[in-house]
């Protein structure tokens, strides 16, 4: 039975509709997925280290392990399901390419809607369900989709390589709708978050395990982690680190639940190990948010240690990372022994970048520049003499795509933000509650980071928040649902559609 919450003052909490107790067969399942997580993880070591075996016997392991999947589709999809879960954040390390759009990632998606036919076929029905998001996703893609038609009509472009980029793109939010069609009840959700949760501490682990914090601060030295990359990997852990916070939270009564929080470290020092001032701010900006979401005077007391560690940093933070904050500003000696004080090279070049993204979009408001046309057309608007990535989401998206496509996906992002805050504070469920309250602190992370560098559109990033942003949506759903069944066994008449906050 689920743990419910009663709120002071207020009337019972309401269980979610009764379902099937798990079994012997979800322990297996459990068991089978941090086997095949820890063998994961053990690749991507090798694989950073070099290649694993020959080319060969790669493909040879890949095809067999995808053909066992797609027998097991026939029978548990959910656990198919489970398996690319795991993977996405490898997908970047470990792609399995061999040939055009034949990867791991599409094999599998392919495998778990082959699976989800089969699931069909035996209950009865089909497996699409509608969401509230739905319209706004859907101008979402059709502005991106136009964006991407007027790239390829007016410029002589690889048509090949713009859908590439374009499915790319698209992955990651295909597995909103994916989500939305496999996990139904409490304990695939339970499960989805136990494999994304898991899958994180690894990602840390990975990151953490061999690096030493160097002395001084060099580009070399920044830790790329499994995503490849060092600046995507601190907003990785800043998106997904606070969920070991919130369910501590949420469990404080258990004793295992504060064993969460040792989770908290190899996440943290992944982050102090990339030297990513973005992933810096984030990572300030989630404890802050969910701190203060566990408890007001908890924040304040937080806020406070940050602020003395910041103006006492030499003594509490090692000095490659001290280097790294203190160069953004340098000071130097100027005319009747004045100083001034600049930019460092690094954050002059984002701020005029910045300036030459606001031009762009002046000078196309509506439908932008084109999918993809933003590092090209920057020395146009700009006094940067070659292309440059936009180094800000919002302008990347402004730019490229148009306000309105701007607006729109931060009316999803706002939506999903009050939505996972009126889980956190109106759901009964613990698990439930819980997971809006690390989903909150995520898209805090995800707005800071994304105003710092483009950290919305790979796969190995950002699966997770569209997959955890569908799992919000079907508990907003059974929430829905167990308010009409408590209706009508009082005799009240339901709602004309779901509650909103």
């Amino acid at each position: 039975m689920a743990m419910l919450r009663q709120y002071p003052g207020g009337p019972p909490p309401v269980a979610p509709p009764a379902e099937p107790p798990a079994g012997a067969g979800a322990v297996w399942v459990k068991a089978a997925m941090i086997i095949g997580l820890l063998a994961l993880g053990k690749m991507a070591s090798m694989q950073s280290r070099g290649a694993v075996g020959t080319q060969e016997l790669r493909l040879i392991g890949i095809v067999v392990g995808q053909i066992l999947l797609l027998v097991v589709a026939l029978v548990n999809v959910e656990f198919v399901y489970y398996v690319l879960l795991f993977y996405l954040p490898f997908s970047a390390r470990m792609p399995g390419d061999y040939g055009t759009a034949v990867n791991i990632t599409n094999v599998l998606t392919v495998i778990v809607i082959f699976g989800l036919f089969c699931r069909s076929t035996k209950e009865g029905g089909h497996f699409f369900v509608r969401t509230e998001l739905d319209n706004l996703m859907w101008l979402y893609l059709l502005l991106v989709f136009i964006s991407f038609f007027r790239t390829a009509i007016a410029e002589e472009n690889d048509w090949v390589l713009l859908v590439t980029l374009v499915k790319r793109f698209c992955t990651p939010i295909f597995m909103f709708y994916l989500t939305n069609w496999v996990v139904r009840s409490r304990e695939q959700i339970k499960e989805s978050i136990f494999v994304i949760m898991l899958t994180t501490l690894m990602v840390a682990f990975l990151a953490t395990k061999d690096t030493t914090t160097p002395t001084h601060f060099s580009w070399e030295r920044r830790e790329a982690g499994v995503v490849a990359q060092a600046n995507i990997m601190a907003s990785f852990m800043a998106y997904y680190m606070f969920y070991f916070v919130s369910y501590c939270r949420m469990y404080t009564d258990n004793w295992k639940a504060w064993l969460l929080l040792l989770a908290i470290y190899p996440c943290g020092r992944s982050i102090m190990l990339t030297f990513s001032r973005g992933g810096y701010i984030s990572f300030v900006a989630g404890a802050l948010f969910v701190s203060y979401l566990w408890k007001k005077a908890l924040a304040v007391a937080v806020a406070a240690v940050m602020i003395f560690v910041w103006f006492n940093k030499e003594a509490f933070l090692p000095g490659a990372v001290v280097e790294r904050l203190d160069e953004t500003f340098i000071q130097e000696d100027a005319a009747y022994g004045k100083k001034t004080v600049r930019m460092e090279e690094s954050a002059q070049g984002r701020m005029e970048i910045w300036k030459g993204g606001i031009r762009m979009i002046a000078a196309n408001p509506i439908l932008g520049v084109g999918y993809g046309q933003f590092p090209p057309l920057l020395p146009y608007y700009s006094m940067m003499p070659y292309p440059m990535d936009a180094h800000n989401a919002y302008i990347l998206i402004a730019a490229e795509m148009g306000l309105p496509a701007l607006i729109v996906f931060l009316l999803i992002t706002w939506r999903l933000f009050k939505y996972s805050l009126h889980i956190y504070t109106h759901c009964a469920d613990r698990l439930y509650a819980a997971l809006g309250m690390g989903y909150a602190t995520g898209m805090v992370a995800f707005w800071w980071s994304n105003g710092f560098g483009c950290r919305f559109n790979t796969t190995e990033t950002i699966s997770y928040f569209w997959i955890l942003a569908a799992i919000i949506m079907l508990i907003r759903k059974k929430m829905a649902l167990s308010l009409i069944a408590n209706g009508a066994r009082n005799g009240i008449a339901p709602p004309p559609g779901p509650p909103r906050p």
